[in-house]
């Protein structure tokens, strides 16, 4: 039961995220119980592909980006204050992801591919460190609800990833996906259940254990465009950016003047976009160019039993 890829992929984060959230609000604090979500996934994540040193594939490097991130969220929360503007948790998803797309691609991808890749990142990173409740909503109702949205689009991205990288050829980056979502539902319960509490670092206003998922969502796709040469990972490219345009939801919505009437709608219509993004990414990998078979490597985590 263990080692069915359905328990790794969905139960296992699931009931380790819930877990580190229940952990947490007994001690340090209810307020960085959030935080146990992320511990969850590295559980998950030590299970499977695990913690190797040196890392020499890309699976066995996304563990170690993960962890990258969470230490830069503690960081960012601990130096972060209250009223400021969350300058240097921005700053540091961004370097994150620097960091972690060059480290990923080995000197193997093209410059334009990096290029392209490091901007889309950065700005999707620049989003998600950036988040905050709504100022015209009460405090903890607004920030229950932003936070809910981020994490319903992060949920429908991750799911669509996993889709996009089971038919492309890669299963371990699928579960990978996969293991990213049950993280993002289980944090969504919980800012669902107590939408007062566990939702802001120690600040009291911005909270950051969301952008460290979006770090590794990211990174898989990053990984996902990477195993496949020109002109199938040009394809792929395209396919990412179509998604990524998933988490750009939460902001339009929290733009539009009908959301602060009507903010019950708020969650369904974010879904529906989401949903919208997955759909176009999808369409792209079929009307381009037919992705050419990838090798088989005999020193894939996911082949060895």
């Amino acid at each position: 039961m263990s080692q069915h890829p359905l328990f790794q992929t969905f139960v296992l984060p699931l009931l380790l995220a819930l877990l580190g959230m229940a952990a947490l609000r007994v001690w340090p604090g209810e307020r960085w119980a959030s935080c146990g979500a992320m511990l969850g996934l590295l559980g998950a994540l030590a299970w499977l592909p695990g913690f190797e040193w040196p890392a020499h594939s890309r699976t066995l490097k996304l563990p170690w980006v993960v962890l990258a991130g969470l230490a830069l969220a503690l960081l960012a929360s601990a130096r972060d204050t209250a009223g400021a503007r969350p300058l240097w948790t921005r700053l540091s998803a961004v370097l994150a992801w620097a960091g972690a797309g060059l480290w990923l691609a080995g000197g193997q991808a093209s410059l334009p591919l990096l290029v392209g890749a490091g901007l889309m990142g950065g700005a999707v990173l620049w989003q998600l460190a950036g988040g905050r409740g709504d100022a015209a909503a009460p405090a903890a109702g607004g920030v229950g609800l932003a936070m809910l949205t981020a994490l319903a689009v992060l949920s429908a991205a991750a799911l669509g990833l996993a889709a996009l990288a089971a038919t492309g050829g890669s299963l371990l980056l699928a579960q990978l996906a996969g293991m990213l979502a049950s993280t993002a539902m289980a944090l969504a319960g919980w800012a669902w259940l107590r939408p007062s509490a566990g939702m802001v670092a120690a600040t009291g206003e911005h909270w950051h254990w969301h952008w460290p998922l979006g770090l590794t969502w990211l990174s898989i796709a990053w990984a996902w465009v990477l195993a496949v040469p020109a002109p199938g990972s040009t394809t792929r490219a395209l396919q990412v950016a179509l998604l990524a345009l998933a988490f750009l939801v939460p902001a339009l919505l929290s733009r539009l003047p009908a959301a602060a009437l009507a903010p019950r709608w708020r969650l369904p219509a974010a879904a529906l976009l989401a949903a919208l993004a997955v759909v176009l990414a999808w369409w792209a990998g079929t009307a381009g160019t037919p992705m050419p078979d990838t090798a088989v490597d005999p020193n894939d985590p996911y082949l060895i039993p």
